[in-house]
């Protein structure tokens, strides 16, 4: 591979150098990037000039005479004609040689399948066994994976097996309720060198790591990888620190159902932004940081109403494939309709007599609310309608009336408190516990009671602030809880359980961290107003309620008639309740488990592990002891991951299902790939009517309802009008989750027909394989996009470009590219025309884009400016603090939190600071980032194919 480049000096330059010529000799190609921004070894001589010319003139003496000079028509005939550069390939074997590169999955190592690992505890599935080669395929070359096959595909099965076949030992972080599952049978079966930890537990896997295994490279594997999806908390820090040099696998069913940032919080996990093995874009930070914008643009046209649903509809679209686009070469994701489509899944789990069904669309369970129907809508008004004397919320905005704000900012000596960002988080939090209220007012009213007490309980704690301490204490920025993040988290059952949680224990935790409080003189006089205006009026709603006793709950009673029912007709098909919150569940339990034909289980995150395995003999089909000492269990979404309960036939949602992803990740339970009991598998969603012949009465009933969901979605609902307009669009909803959980994969013909070759006509495949690199050929082809389309490799990653012209090209999607491949077997091949060459240069010239830096803006910018502030105000933590500083500006590899972490640095507390700095962010963990970047290998490029389209 080396290479001698010999310049012949002119006689000026000999003369005054005293030196005939120069040599440049190494493995670099002949332009300015392969001599000059390559990493690569390359060593200029002149001293030796003369000994390498006699090499080559030695070398030319020898040379083989092909034609005379004389005659060059010879040459082109004899000579050009005859090689691969422009021998004429058919357009199908090129199609058929992209299909191949992109869909084979050669891998130089012998794999083990779960049949043979488990010694026949699991089956050999195609599609797993192919998802298992490919996760290795792309581990290999990227470090990391993101398996996301939809839930009950058995993705836990298939990153067990990985983790057996590339023989590490393995860290494995997972929700709590599932590290029984994991450490119990998939640690056994699949004979894991692994230790399993809880989600809230990585700090105990980072010592593990660091003291058991002495930081050798391991594998980690994250399950449910959603949840860490937001960079500003210690958890997902801890589990960066715990991922950089390691081979990491991320199990998600929900990869796209998340904000850009999310994805990209994912990703940096084991992705270096600014040394990605993504060949396809420059810089995932850039990338995302667009994206974001596109996002949050797209969210404010739909909040504005500025946008129609079609283009809303089409501009989603349209970003979800520019993210999958990037994820491509990192993730693997099936649905039910790919293994269904695909010809050769299919055939393999009909061999193996593997079924697998569709979940019907959901039914509107309603109930009539009879005498309480007055008293629910007021509630609800009174709740949601703030200008109309409803519910405040000034107990948790108490900034939000700071007389002067800019002179209580100058007060506040703590430099840990991040003021300028209190009024927002408040207002954010003020809007969520209206939510919350609303929430569980629909779930049941025992929850709703719950809350209401722990609520107004919390408002005379502020109020003995602000009386007896005459002042009012708020969160610091970091401690304050991310509201989205608790209501989209609500299946943590230490959330849960609200009324046990009360923020006045959270805020006495943190007075001796310098908590900020108010004066009560910088308030305005309509705090200690609106707050006994929200405390009489939660006190009335409670009197109204609950004044007198036990309250009725004809959602109860209907729901009680409903199971009851269901089970007489059908004993075998057991029922999976689902309701968002733990006291829901707990008192549905206490109200049916003495019902005659009710056999009901309870189960939240915190019960014990007989509990997981008396559901296990009861509901799950492939357990080897089957029991029938129950026949419905009645859970949160604790139970809604990672277990079988296929045995179950029907799921009942107690509470609105206003997130319709949860929904399919609860009917995941009941619809797991292998045994299945049912035909049809059916799905209750529960809401309020009223039956009555009042016409008025429906009216105020159904805009009820959609008060109800604006709250607690915050989608634009009010356009219903109609109590059938709102079960559409209740269906329409779920539907299309269903559409984007379920939908065919754009890959499946394509796959299809490189599979139907493999096996039926090897002999093309053979024949594709014999086309060289840097074939081309011109086409003839019915399409809009025209220009040179190139196919490209790196490594094992694939890069595709469509030249314009000689001055633009574009980055095409493996989607766009094999549809501009595709071809008949007929169609014959045309030689290049004579502006080819102008296009493909060009082209080619950018089909791997070179790496770049981002700038630096806003939060980002101030925190690089205080570090350079810092290396020159603290020489002794020089190294450190550099080292620190690549990460983030040149490699840009910190998460947020850890931004959040620098500008807590004080003058005052120099040392101090930087001492916490360096515990929380060890200078180790920026070590190891470094390194990793610097082991990146860019990977040999090979332009493989080429084509002119006209």
């Amino acid at each position: 591979h080396a290479k001698m480049y010999l310049f012949k000096h002119d006689k000026r330059t000999a003369d005054s150098l005293a030196m005939p010529g120069t040599m440049i000799t190494g493995s670099s190609n002949l332009s300015i990037s392969g001599l000059k921004t390559r990493h690569e070894i390359n060593v200029i001589l002149r001293d030796e000039y003369k000994q390498g010319k006699a090499i080559f003139d030695d070398l030319w003496q020898d040379a083989v005479e092909i034609v005379t000079r004389e005659n060059m028509f010879d040459f082109t005939e004899e000579v050009i004609k005859k090689i691969w550069y422009n021998k004429l390939y058919k357009p199908y074997f090129f199609y058929v040689r992209v299909l191949h590169e992109y869909f084979s999955l050669n891998i130089n190592r012998e794999i083990s399948f779960p049949a043979a690992i488990t010694k026949g505890k699991f089956f050999d599935l195609r599609y797993q066994k192919d998802a298992i080669s490919k996760a290795i395929k792309i581990i290999d070359e990227h470090n990391g994976v993101i398996i996301s096959d939809v839930v009950g595909l058995g993705k836990s099965i298939i990153a067990s097996a990985v983790a057996f076949n590339l023989r590490k030992k393995v860290i494995i972080i997972a929700p709590p309720h599932l590290i029984h599952q994991w450490d119990k049978e998939y640690r056994t079966l699949f004979d894991l060198n692994a230790v399993v930890f809880g989600s809230g537990s990585i700090h105990k896997a980072l010592e593990h790591l660091h003291t058991v295994w002495d930081d050798e490279e391991i594998l980690v594997i994250v399950d449910e990888a959603h949840k860490f999806r937001n960079e500003s908390t210690d958890d997902y820090l801890k589990l960066h620190q715990l991922c950089q040099g390691n081979k990491v696998m991320l199990l998600t069913a929900t990869p796209f159902n998340n904000r850009p940032q999310d994805i990209f919080a994912m990703i940096k996990l084991f992705q270096i932004p600014s040394r990605s093995t993504i060949r396809t874009v420059d810089n995932l930070s850039l990338r995302f940081t667009d994206l974001v914008k596109e996002y949050k643009d797209i969210n404010k046209q739909r909040i504005k109403k500025s946008i129609s649903k079609a283009e809303l509809k089409s501009s989603i679209d349209a970003l979800a494939k520019k993210i999958r686009f990037i994820m491509e070469p990192i993730l693997i994701r099936r649905s039910r309709i790919d293994l269904d489509k695909i010809k050769v899944y299919r055939e393999d789990l009909e061999k193996q007599n593997v079924r697998y069904v569709f979940a019907e669309p959901p039914i509107l369970k309603e109930y009539d609310l009879g005498k309480l129907a007055p008293l629910y809508l007021d509630t609800l008004n009174r709740l949601v309608n703030e200008k109309d004397g409803g519910f405040i919320g000034a107990r948790y905005k108490p900034a939000m009336y700071i007389t002067n704000f800019e002179e209580f900012k100058k007060s506040i000596t703590n430099e840990h408190a991040d003021v300028e960002s209190i009024s927002v988080a408040q207002a954010n939090l003020s809007q969520f516990m209206r939510r919350l209220l609303v929430g569980r007012f629909e779930s049941s009213v025992h929850a709703f009671e719950c809350t209401l007490n722990s609520m107004i309980s919390s408002m005379k704690a502020i109020k003995n602030y602000y009386e007896v301490l005459k002042k009012v204490p708020i969160y610091k920025k970091g401690k304050l809880p991310d509201p989205e993040d608790i209501f989209d988290d609500l299946n943590d059952d230490a959330k849960l359980d609200l009324e046990n949680y009360t923020f006045e224990e959270e805020l006495q935790k943190e007075i001796e961290k310098g908590l900020i409080f108010i004066p009560a003189t910088e308030l305005q006089p309509k705090f200690i107003e609106d707050l006994n205006h929200d405390m009489d009026l939660l006190t009335d709603i409670y009197k109204q309620w609950f004044g007198k006793g036990n309250c009725q709950d004809p959602k109860l009673e209907n729901f009680t008639k409903e199971i009851s029912k269901q089970l007489r007709e059908d004993p075998k098909r057991k029922i999976v309740v689902f309701s968002e919150y733990a006291d829901t569940a707990k008192y549905l339990f206490k109200h049916v488990k003495d019902i005659a034909g009710i056999k009901p289980i309870y189960y939240s995150g915190s019960e014990a592990e007989a509990v997981r395995k008396r559901i296990k003999e009861n509901f799950d089909a492939s357990a080897k002891t089957q029991k029938d000492d129950y026949n419905i269990i009645i859970a949160t979404d604790a139970l809604s991951e990672g277990v079988n309960l296929n045995r179950a036939g029907t799921v009942f949602n107690y509470d609105i299902p206003y997130n319709p992803t949860r929904v399919i990740q609860r009917v995941g339970r009941i619809n797991r790939i292998g045994i299945m009991l049912f035909e049809k598998l059916y799905i209750y969603n529960y809401f309020p009517t009223d039956i009555g012949e009042d016409l008025i009465r429906k009216k105020e009933i159904s805009t009820l309802k959609k008060t109800m969901i604006d709250t607690l979605l915050g989608d634009d609902t009010k356009v219903l009008t109609s109590d059938e307009e709102l079960i559409s669009y209740f269906h329409e909803q779920y539907n299309q989750a269903l559409k984007n959980q379920e939908s065919e994969s754009w890959d499946t013909q394509f796959q299809n027909e490189y599979f139907n070759l493999l096996s039926n006509h090897p002999e093309i495949v053979e024949k594709a394989l014999a086309i060289e690199y840097r074939s081309r050929i011109r086409r003839t082809v019915e399409t809009e996009r025209k220009g040179v389309l190139i196919f490209g490799k790196k490594g094992e990653d694939f890069t595709f470009r469509l030249g314009l012209n000689p001055d633009e090209s574009e980055a095409l999607t493996a989607e766009e590219a094999l549809k501009l491949f595709k071809a008949e077997i007929s169609e014959d091949p045309k030689e290049v025309s004579s502006t080819f060459d102008a296009i493909y240069q060009n082209t080619k010239a950018n089909m791997y884009i070179n790496r770049t830096t981002p700038s630096s803006k806003g939060k980002r910018a101030r925190v690089l400016n205080k570090l350079k502030a810092l290396i020159k105000l603290c020489q002794e933590e020089r190294d450190y603090l550099e080292d620190l500083y690549t990460v983030a500006q040149e490699l840009n590899s910190l998460p947020d939190v850890v931004y959040n972490i620098i500008r807590k640095v004080h003058e005052d507390s120099l040392q101090a600071d930087i001492a916490e700095l360096k515990q929380e962010v060890p200078h180790a963990y920026l070590n190891t980032i470094i390194q990793k970047a610097r082991k990146i290998d860019e990977g040999s490029e090979s332009l493989i194919l080429s084509e002119e389209l006209i």
